[in-house]
């Protein structure tokens, strides 16, 4: 086994548990399918529109927790494996920045694109905030925090999600470059890069709700997507 196959792992364990569907299921209980109806996205806003509250605080934290536990879990296999093969060569710091980041995106990917449904799924915010709290709990707090009140004031859950995803990075950047503790420059800059990245790609699944809401035509948590 190389240094690539200890890559891969996380991006694999990272897909498959992102890929778990919890909306396009809670829907599917209710003889919805999602990824045909209201905005065709399975995530929570729209389990909320169409299927329920309930169903929609179960998929908020389904999703959520598929974005914590796939790093964590792709990292400990990871350093199981490490152990097993006893590779003192593999040129990874003890915190496994890499791995970690890698598993994140592709709990994201999986969560947009489902294996399980033809490659259809959500808009990863939730499952993303999960990642956050995965590489650290308090830029994930803050960002859930910066989340809840953008929408709380706004009743806009997609202006939320714009607010709070591209706050991670600079929130990132100053949690862990003030933390004496911390490993060394070179994990700051694979956990910012990651932000970066994956709020990019969570924007990009949003521009139908940018264009929507520079038109003032998006709807608030409870009004129907147009």
């Amino acid at each position: 086994m190389n240094f690539l196959f200890y890559l891969l792992i996380p991006v694999l364990v990272g897909y498959l548990i992102g890929s778990i569907p919890f909306g396009y299921i809670a829907g599917k209980l209710k003889g919805i399918d999602l990824t045909k109806e209201g905005s065709g996205s399975t995530g929570t806003t729209n389990v909320l529109r169409l299927v329920g509250k309930k169903e929609a605080i179960f998929v908020l934290i389904g999703d959520f927790a598929k974005g914590l536990v796939a790093p964590i879990i792709a990292v400990c296999l990871v350093k199981v494996l490490i152990s097993y093969k006893a590779l003192v060569d593999i040129t990874l710091n003890p915190s496994l920045p890499l791995p970690m980041v890698l598993a994140s995106f592709a709990s994201l990917v999986g969560h947009v694109k489902s294996c399980w449904i033809g490659f259809k799924g959500g808009k990863a915010v939730a499952t993303g905030v999960g990642t956050i709290f995965a590489l650290d709990w308090r830029v994930g707090l803050i960002t859930a925090i910066i989340w809840g009140l953008t929408v709380y004031i706004s009743k806009i859950s997609s202006l939320g999600a714009l607010v709070a995803v591209p706050s991670t990075v600079i929130t990132m950047f100053f949690v862990r470059s003030f933390n004496t503790n911390l490993p060394d420059k070179e994990s700051i800059l694979i956990y910012c890069s990651y932000c970066l990245i994956g709020t990019a790609y969570i924007i990009f699944k949003h521009k139908n709700n940018i264009q929507r809401l520079l038109n003032g035509t998006e709807p608030k948590i409870g009004q129907k997507s147009s």
